[in-house]
């Protein structure tokens, strides 16, 4: 198998790097580039409505634009309006999504990027195919209908006669309302009737006998396999992410611009420029990398003119070009080879940012490589993966199974069963079992741990389906009584249990109801079961501490797991875990990264990686805690939230913001006079202390 990075150029124009940079004629061309993102192009399907069709739209578009109230009120309106609609003219259903799409557009100044992704996920390929004409559709399986489409299917099924319900949907969708208070979930669903009551056996964690011994386990999350990347497009651009081929910086440089500034304003300390614009390197079936041949910075790659150019490895505000990936992996690879990984957590997301230019099959593509690649790189270590929100299309939708929803996400989840079990990383009689679950599982490794993987698309705010009975139903998905089910025959066998999914029930994109739900579950079965917790998706290295209901006694902990993509401003990193054989503790974790803007100017060679820290080094210098003691939810209150809830310990705030950003040029200032920045409070202590979303979002506010 060759790991090639996809580069394609038609014409190269050579240009020196070193002298001002000047492009006749750059301003018209950045102009039209800027329009053409901003075009609507679905403009042709109402302009070839029939006159009765036409009518309609203005009509209903009409009463809705004019109705009053506050903008929380507006909001509802529209819910109850359009399910009005549905319900007494149901053969009008396209019309209808054509309504409130149009509808989106009078609230967004007409630009038709303002709703794509709000509540319809119209990429640019269903676009393009939807206004060739009036009935065109796309396959429910491939691709976005844009008619029939699941914001039409929720609609239906929506509680509209649930003030709180609509509430919940207006605040995350629209940002009109706010954000209701969760409820006692005892009184909303009588949740703690869901186990069997804790005896004092289980209110005790194990403890292990004799001298210590333990093993190694990877950690890698959030890859963000950007296909499209190429090599010298526009890595400063207006829309993240960058470095794609119509990338656009919306500030146009000055004709006198000099692209050496870029690189001396990172690092200082360069005094020689050996820039890097390969778009051939690519790493050989046997793992060799192969730089390939020097381009200067080519004007064709189409009508931007660039404030940073895009180099081979990536930059700051791009997702992972594949020979990136290539690289790190390769280096994981030689780091086992001392290590002697024995298996890998991946806590999510293949698939990159670009989402208006994603469809069904990048989306397998994206998959299918990034798994490959694991494959190839990590040979015999298994890897038990969760899907992130980016690992299905359309973005981040996932419809409930068995309750006669839209059940179209289902080749997602037989995908992953194929390549899980076909690499050998999960067992044969676990396909049917994945199919059925979310791509989620339970599976037990030779030492004799349960690793749970959960799909966290079942509780994302982004999830259209996830609002169905938000407040009626805690389950859905039935993701947590398959939960509550494996933690309670586990408590009963002694079986120490990891769980890992990608959103942080901790982070905004969590809906609080069901981050809430899972505080509790985590709250019963710990610290006797549930030995530790894994998360991505932020791409920032965090964790977050779960606190008794006084808010006063260490619970349990997440670790929220470092991206390898740049994006936003970050370092590429991963880590692995030092794990003690018995009760499966984590004795200490381990991380590494590489320096990126580095590789700017290193005339295309390969990233260097460098150890970054070890949790017990960087965080008990002095060694107070017992060596053989878990870094655990106690040792991170003790030796970490402590100090940075400590707004005055500015030096420590800033020490845990330099890990989080891996050390990038673009690490924030802590510092804000004699206190802490309000950027490093709402990123350190908001997510380190809090362990639900809307104990998260009230931290922020203050």
């Amino acid at each position: 198998m060759k790991f090639t990075s996809q580069f394609q150029f038609v014409i190269f124009f050579f240009v020196s790097l070193t002298v001002a940079h000047t492009v006749p004629g750059v301003d018209t061309l950045q102009r039209q580039a800027l329009a053409k993102r901003d075009a609507n192009l679905v403009d042709a399907i109402y302009n070839n409505l029939k006159p009765t069709d036409s009518d309609f739209i203005l009509t209903h578009l009409g009463n809705l634009t004019n109705a009053t109230g506050s903008k929380c009120d507006q909001c509802k309106n529209k819910i109850r309006y359009a399910r009005s609609l549905i319900d007494n003219q149901p053969e009008k259903e396209h019309l209808i999504s054509l309504l409130l799409f149009k509808y989106c557009l009078s609230k967004n100044k007409n630009k038709e990027s303002k709703c794509d992704s709000k509540d319809f996920f119209v990429t640019t390929t269903s676009k393009n195919k939807e206004a060739t004409s009036f009935e065109a559709g796309i396959d429910s399986t491939t691709g976005v209908n844009f008619y029939d489409n699941d914001f039409i299917k929720v609609l239906k099924l929506f509680n509209t006669s649930s003030e709180t319900d609509l509430e919940y949907y207006c605040y995350y969708k629209e940002s009109t309302c706010k954000l209701p208070k969760t409820p006692d979930l005892d009184v909303a669903f009588n949740l703690s009737s869901k186990w069997p009551k804790k005896d004092a056996k289980h209110e005790v964690a194990p403890t292990f006998d004799g001298n210590l011994s333990t093993f190694n386990v990877l950690h890698i999350s959030d890859f963000h396999i950007q296909l499209r990347y190429q090599v010298g497009s526009e890595a400063n651009c207006s829309k993240t992410p960058c470095c794609l081929p119509e990338s656009v910086n919306a500030e146009l440089p000055t004709q006198d611009y000099n692209f050496t500034s870029v690189y001396t304003d990172i690092d200082a300390t360069l005094d020689t420029f050996e820039y890097s614009f390969y778009p051939d390197a690519h790493y050989t079936s046997n793992n060799s990398y192969v730089k390939g041949d020097y381009y200067d910075l080519p004007k064709s790659r189409g009508y931007n003119s660039n404030s940073l150019p895009a180099s081979t490895f990536g930059t700051y505000m791009c997702d992972s070009p594949e020979v990136l990936l290539n690289n790190t992996l390769a280096h994981i690879s030689n780091t086992s080879k001392n290590k002697n990984f024995e298996f890998t957590i991946f806590t999510g997301d293949l698939v990159d940012h670009d989402v208006v230019h994603c469809d069904a099959d990048t989306t397998k593509k994206a998959e299918i490589r990034g798994f490959g690649m694991m494959k190839h790189f990590l040979d015999h270590i298994p890897v038990y993966p969760s899907l992130g929100n980016h690992d299905t299309f359309p973005y981040g939708q996932l419809s409930p199974l068995g309750k006669k929803y839209n059940n179209t996400y289902n080749w997602n989840d037989a995908l992953m069963s194929d390549l899980w079990v076909s690499n050998g990383w999960l067992a044969e009689n676990k396909r049917n079992f994945v199919k059925s679950h979310y791509s989620g599982f339970s599976t037990i490794t030779e030492r004799g741990l349960k690793v749970i993987s959960l799909n966290s698309n079942c509780y994302y705010q982004k999830n259209l389906w996830s609002y169905v009975n938000i407040t009626q139903d805690y389950d859905l998905f039935g993701q947590w009584d398959f939960l509550i089910d494996e933690l309670t025959e586990s408590e009963r066998k002694g079986e120490r249990v990891w769980i890992m999914a990608h959103i942080p029930p901790s982070d905004f994109d969590a809906l609080p109801i069901q981050s809430k739900v899972f505080a509790k579950i985590v709250e019963r079965f710990s610290p006797y079961t549930i030995a530790n917790i894994f998360y991505g998706h932020t791409h920032m290295d965090q964790f977050s501490i779960l606190y008794s209901s006084n808010g006063t006694v260490p619970v349990n902990m997440a670790w929220i797991s470092q991206s390898v993509t740049p994006l936003s401003n970050y370092n590429p990193s991963w880590r692995y875990y030092e794990v003690e054989d018995k009760t499966f503790n984590i004795i200490n974790s381990y991380n590494y990264y590489t320096q990126l803007n580095e590789t700017f100017t290193n005339g295309g060679d390969e990233p260097e990686w460098d150890f970054e820290y070890s949790a017990r080094d960087a965080y008990d210098p002095k060694g107070d805690w017992p060596s053989n003691a878990p870094l655990n939810a106690t040792f991170w209150d003790k030796y970490v939230a402590s100090n940075i809830r400590n707004e005055s310990n500015i030096e420590f705030n800033q020490l845990y913001a330099d890990y989080m950003f891996r050390l990038s040029p673009y690490v924030p200032d802590c510092k804000n006079g004699s206190v802490i920045s309000d950027e490093c409070y709402n990123n350190n202590w908001c997510t380190a202390g809090h362990f639900t979303s809307e104990e998260f979002i009230a931290c922020e506010r203050g």
